[in-house]
């Protein structure tokens, strides 16, 4: 078994919101993970979903989560329900720059519409912000995906451009809304 090496992180997770734990990936979310991105109606809105997706691929995942995690390159975060204790979905920021970072996330169809994405992301851009001192976060969703822009919308990310880029469930390349939001001014100064 290989060991990994931790880098001290910036922040001590778990993270809390009302709703939810933010926590590290574990081995053992495997299975829900599984079950819940490998649902078109997951996966066809994401970049980086698969589908079909099975059991090893959520193995994979989750170590390579795990590895990335650990090397602070991208912070994956199980979102936990707090009432039920369940895996609901899945939220990343990953530094794009020295000064920019992207949040992508996604929810199980039986979570989705509890605002569960919605404190997820409030939750990584204050994170990008406050503890690793981003300038900018970012998020991008196909502009017909009304939940998930909206989410950007309710954490103050206004729409910038539209983007091109490649989905493996889809297995083409199509437009994105990229949405951003800058870091306020009175924390960008001190």
């Amino acid at each position: 078994m290989r060991r990994r090496q931790t880098a001290t992180l910036p922040f001590r997770p778990p993270l809390r919101s009302e709703q939810l734990v933010l926590r590290p990936l574990e081995r053992t979310d495997a299975p829900k993970v599984a079950a819940l991105a490998g649902d078109w109606e997951v996966a066809r809105w994401t970049l980086d979903i698969p589908h079909p997706y099975d059991m090893t691929m959520a193995r994979d995942f989750v170590a390579w989560a795990q590895d990335e995690f650990s090397s602070q390159r991208r912070i994956f975060l199980g979102m936990v329900a707090r009432a039920s204790g369940d895996l609901v979905g899945i939220i990343s920021l990953t530094r794009n720059g020295t000064d920019e970072g992207e949040i992508g996330y996604w929810v199980g169809r039986p979570y989705q519409g509890k605002g569960y994405a919605r404190e997820a992301a409030a939750v990584a851009i204050k994170l990008g912000f406050e503890v690793m001192a981003l300038r900018r976060v970012v998020a991008a969703c196909m502009p017909d995906n009304e939940p998930s822009w909206r989410v950007m919308e309710h954490c103050g990310m206004t729409y910038v451009e539209a983007i091109q880029r490649w989905s493996i469930a889809r297995r083409e390349t199509f437009d994105l809304s990229l949405y951003a939001i800058d870091r306020p001014a009175e924390e960008a100064n001190t």
